[in-house]
């Protein structure tokens, strides 16, 4: 009984200890609910609390005493700075994190390219596997740039490829060739034998007396003149070294007219008619000639720079131009240049030319005596140095032209003319000619470079009123000049440049007429015999025939296109790169993509958790000591 009633007599005060202990426990974590509020709401740490602290540091202030109170803020503060040391150490990582950026998203990179070889580089763990895929790459970008460099080169130095055109063209769509006849006779014996005074003056020489002995001045002054349109090795001793336009128009007076020239002519069905119907008076080297289907001298030369004045002016109008043909709507039969509607001998130009036996002088123009028959593009200036066809008096000559045409693709235009070999309608501006051909460049660069060498230029070349022409005196200049140019023009040629003295490339559209030729003996006699005709009336005349017409229906041209267009261009590097290192298009994308786009997206999600972190480690603002707060108990 009395163990109970000391147990129950127990029992109360046991529960007043445990009362009082509950009670305990509750006042301390009050105490550091408080503190920790406080520290963390105040920023109570490293001995400060701070300026103007809040309600709830007071209340701490007043109820707790000082020691109690620094030793629950010391606990509370070895827990901040832990906390402090841990946000640092997630700072210093973000810090290598981003240094390392670059680095990790080349790793990223590599492991999702689709260039071959490439993965390895970031996949593989030794060294020996990653040096060994470092040199077989390396080994496929090297040889694939070299051919790719190949391909370049072939494509920029070579784009030009000559070929046949897919389809024929008619003879219609070309104009019929323009037709020059010159003839070897230059002058009447009868108004002057140049002969007999040049075998004079070579007597006087080898006498030592005066050379105009026996001669007097105007026929040494004509003889003179006459010495420019002579062969290369006549010259005349003491001759003039420029003379003016009376002397060229003696010239034209000396030779032959156009009737005493030929006879009769007739172009495709049309009816035999005068020659004067459709060859026009032109002065050139071979001195007076005459041409037909040449486009006028209004439209051949610029004549706001100069011209020919001695080409005779016809009023028929152009309705053909060398790089866009003839007018849609223009008639053919009323077309000029005159075109022909089918090929043979049914559609030709035929013309029987004359002269006089008498006139025959073989030391100022040779041992050959007849004509010069020139075929000609009617928009080039006809010159007799270059090519002809000669008839001899007495025979029958026959040409069947095949023109040569070469079209270009405008797919070339981009190109430098050095790279293409040719040259567009308005690339090339010539001084004296409205159209450009490779033969009008040449005629006006002989033009420049004699009037440069030799301070004056040739009778038949295209001047202004104001540019001195060269006189016999001037004849081993003229020639050596031409000589000159020549060897230069090959010279530049030789070293593959087009910045010789001419720089004459080809017309990008051209013709060329080339001919088959085919000659026999005309016995004019025997024909007019055979007809019943007089054959007295042709005493002392020599005849000689000319028969020009197309060869065949149609023509294939020769068109200058491109070797290597973008596409095949495009096509080869990406078969070299697609060999080497597995490249594509979507490759190249890739490439820019992680270049630009990826890389500014990793870095700008690298820059906001940094941020992040550098903004929950932000500093405290100033702080008061611990040993300030006052005792309030």
């Amino acid at each position: 009984m009395l163990q109970s009633e000391g147990a129950l007599n127990q029992l109360p005060m046991k529960r007043e200890n445990d009362a009082s202990a509950y009670s305990s426990l509750q006042h301390t974590s009050l105490i550091n609910r408080k503190v920790k509020q406080t520290v963390y709401d105040e920023g109570a740490c490293d001995g400060h609390i701070p300026e103007g602290s809040s309600s709830g540091a007071r209340t701490i202030e007043m109820l707790f005493p000082q020691s109690s109170l620094e030793s629950s803020i010391r606990m509370s503060c070895r827990s901040k700075v832990n906390m402090k040391k841990l946000k640092r150490s997630l700072r210093r990582k973000a810090i290598l994190h981003k240094e390392s950026l670059l680095k990790l998203h080349l790793q990223d990179y590599c492991s999702s390219t689709s260039i071959h070889g490439v993965k390895y580089l970031g996949n593989t763990t030794t060294p020996l596997e990653r040096t060994w895929w470092a040199v077989m790459l390396a080994c496929c970008v090297v040889g694939n740039s070299y051919l790719i460099h190949r391909v370049w080169v072939k494509w920029n130095n070579s784009p030009v490829i000559m070929s046949t055109a897919e389809t024929a063209m008619p003879i219609w769509e070309i104009p019929f060739p323009s037709i020059t006849v010159c003839s070897t006779i230059q002058s009447d014996v009868e108004s002057f034998n140049f002969s007999k005074h040049f075998t004079q003056m070579i007597e006087n020489i080898e006498n030592g007396d005066n050379i105009t002995k026996n001669i007097s001045e105007k026929d040494f002054e004509t003889m003179d003149a006459m010495s420019i349109l002579c062969d290369d090795p006549i010259l005349v001793e003491g001759g003039e070294e420029f003379v003016n336009a009376s002397v060229i128009e003696m010239l034209m007076g000396l030779a032959p007219e156009l009737n005493e020239t030929t006879l009769v002519c007739q172009f495709d069905d049309e009816e035999i008619s005068n020659c004067s119907n459709y060859f026009t008076k032109t002065f050139l080297d071979e001195g007076v000639c005459y041409s037909f289907n040449m486009l006028s001298p209004f439209r051949l030369f610029d004549q706001s720079q100069g011209s020919n004045p001695y080409f005779e002016e016809h009023n028929l109008e152009s309705t053909w131009s060398l790089e866009r043909g003839y007018e849609a709507d223009s008639d053919l039969k009323l077309s000029y240049p005159r075109p022909v509607l089918s090929a043979g001998a049914g559609s030709s130009m035929n013309i029987v030319l004359l002269h006089r036996r008498r006139n025959f002088d073989r030391l100022c123009r040779g041992f050959i005596q007849g004509f010069k028959v020139l075929l000609n593009n009617p928009a080039e200036f006809p010159l007799s140095r270059e090519h002809y066809w000669r008839v001899h008096e007495g025979e029958e000559l026959i040409l069947m032209v095949q023109p040569k045409i070469v079209t270009t693709s405008d797919g070339l235009r981009p190109f430098h003319p050095k790279s293409r070999q040719c040259y567009f309608q308005g690339e090339r501006r010539l001084k004296f000619f409205h159209v450009y051909t490779q033969h009008n460049c040449k005629v006006e660069c002989l033009t420049n470079f004699t009037l440069s060498e030799c301070g004056c230029v040739a009778f038949y070349m295209p001047r202004n009123d104001s540019t001195p022409v060269c006189g016999g005196g001037k004849k081993t200049c003229m020639i050596q000049a031409e000589s000159t140019l020549r060897y230069y023009e090959i010279d530049a040629s030789r070293r593959k440049s087009i910045s010789g003295q001419c720089n004459c490339l080809q017309a990008c559209q051209s013709i060329q007429y080339d001919a088959e030729t085919s000659q026999s003996q005309l016995d004019t006699l025997k024909i007019l015999n055979a007809f019943g005709e007089n054959a007295s009336e042709i005493e002392g005349l020599e005849f000689a025939r000319v028969k020009i017409f197309f060869k065949d229906e149609q023509i294939i041209p020769s068109r200058r296109g491109e070797l290597f267009g973008v596409v095949d261009f495009l096509a080869n590097c990406g078969g070299l790169l697609s060999l080497f290192c597995g490249i594509s298009l979507l490759s190249i994308c890739e490439l820019v993509y992680y270049i630009t786009i990826k890389f500014w997206a990793n870095f700008h999600i690298a820059k906001k958790k940094y941020e992040s972190i550098e903004k929950d480690d932000g500093s405290a603002s100033p702080a008061t000591p611990i040993s300030t707060i006052p005792h309030t108990l």
